[in-house]
């Protein structure tokens, strides 16, 4: 095997300082998820901070996705996330609220079983003494919507989130806001607390958690992908998967339990996907990249599959070269890992070096595979006849580490 063909296999750390979604700075403080009155205090705190989820969507100021909305969705697209030609340009910054921004007729501890305690931010100003903490909570605006029975009215909160809008510059039509009041109000099965996720979603922009990391800090994509996780966990699990009994939040977001009180001890977390990814190349350093019989013809990426029960990664990756493209493979290296909630995956990054070079596409799951070059995949790229993966997924970070450079 030819040395260059790998390179010194990538470094690990190298490779995951640079990888979106992976990036967290935020201190998760799992230890203190099971403090009895722990959301309740953070949301009587004035300096906590809250940020707003909406299943795979984040909340970001009006202002900013005023220029491309129609990018920021990549919901619909097979082969999302969407080209890179389209996504929002320049920083991007979560809205965040203070704690008062979400008062529920006047009681912002209304809003307990719908928030996520994502974690704490220290900072140090001149030594210890002057330390400084700022919590952080999601509020899970799908949920909220769904509330019910929620007795009250409905016109506090309502002023709370346009009192909050107005602070942070964002422009919604009032004769939109009011419409929307007049409509919550009139339904008489709409809590307060659904009438605040509708407002919530009228005044701020969202974006789908791909398009946002490639353009936020690395402390906002760390709580944007934590966030989407676990909201997008809760919408999917809304019963006891023994009893069918509806499930109640427990450890601060980060947990179910069952209602039945038959059942009340079981403790349910969220369910995790491990997939395996590969940036496969051969002796000659081309990189074998493939089409999906499910994506668009341009559109090619990098081996990858789910891990089945009981099966080792190293197995795996070998296994989906050689049921998709008839590839066989000796050596694997493991690089890195990325959160992928889209569901619920997480993506295991590996290099691995091809024995043969022969490809048999299966034409069930992959139309067609081909080996590249540096400068073929330049020049496909370049042209426009090749479409690769969004910057924010893994399969375009194995693919430009392989390149040694960004592409496009």
């Amino acid at each position: 095997m030819a040395e260059s063909a790998l390179g010194a296999a990538a470094d690990q750390a190298g490779f995951m300082d640079r990888l979106l979604l992976a990036q967290a700075t935020v201190d998760l403080d799992v230890e203190r998820r099971g403090e009895q009155g722990l959301l309740e205090r953070l949301l009587g705190d004035a300096r906590t901070r809250v940020m707003l989820v909406d299943l795979g969507k984040v909340a970001v100021p009006r202002r900013e996705v005023a220029d491309a909305p129609e990018a920021l969705d990549c919901t619909d697209d097979p082969a999302a996330p969407r080209p890179d030609a389209t996504a929002p340009s320049g920083l991007l910054e979560l809205a965040m609220l203070s704690p008062a921004d979400l008062r529920v007729d006047g009681d912002v501890a209304r809003l307990a079983p719908y928030v996520i305690y994502l974690g704490m931010e220290r900072s140090e100003d001149g030594g210890g003494a002057g330390a400084s903490t700022v919590s952080y909570l999601a509020l899970d605006v799908a949920r909220a919507a769904r509330a019910a029975g929620d007795a009250g009215a409905t016109g506090s909160l309502c002023a709370g989130a346009s009192d909050a809008r107005r602070r942070g510059g964002q422009a919604l039509v009032s004769g939109e806001m009011s419409r929307r009041q007049s409509s919550a109000s009139a339904d008489g099965a709409a809590s307060p607390v659904a009438c605040l996720a509708t407002c919530l979603r009228a005044s701020y922009g969202w974006i789908e958690l791909r398009a946002f990391a490639p353009c936020a800090s690395a402390r906002d994509a760390g709580l944007a992908t934590s966030a989407a996780a676990v909201a997008m966990w809760h919408d999917q699990q809304r019963y006891c998967p023994a009893c069918g009994s509806p499930v109640v939040p427990a450890l601060s977001g980060w947990a179910q339990t069952c209602s039945s009180p038959d059942d009340a001890d079981r403790l349910l977390f969220p369910r995790i996907e491990p997939a395996i990814i590969t940036a496969i190349v051969d002796d000659a350093d081309r990189i074998l990249l493939q089409n999906n019989a499910a994506w668009r013809r341009r559109f090619f990426s990098v081996s990858a599959g789910f891990v089945e029960a009981g099966e080792s990664l190293e197995h795996a990756v070998r296994r989906e070269a050689a049921e998709e493209v008839g590839v066989e493979l000796d050596r694997v290296w493991y690089l890195g890992s990325q959160p992928w909630p889209f569901p619920a995956s997480i993506m295991l990054g590996f290099r691995a070096h091809a024995r043969t070079t022969t490809i048999t596409p299966d034409h069930s799951e992959v139309a067609s595979a081909r080996w590249f070059t540096r400068d073929e995949l330049r020049q496909a790229v370049e042209s426009g006849g090749l479409e690769l993966p969004g910057r924010a997924s893994i399969a375009r970070h194995l693919i430009e580490d392989w390149f040694g450079g960004q592409l496009g």
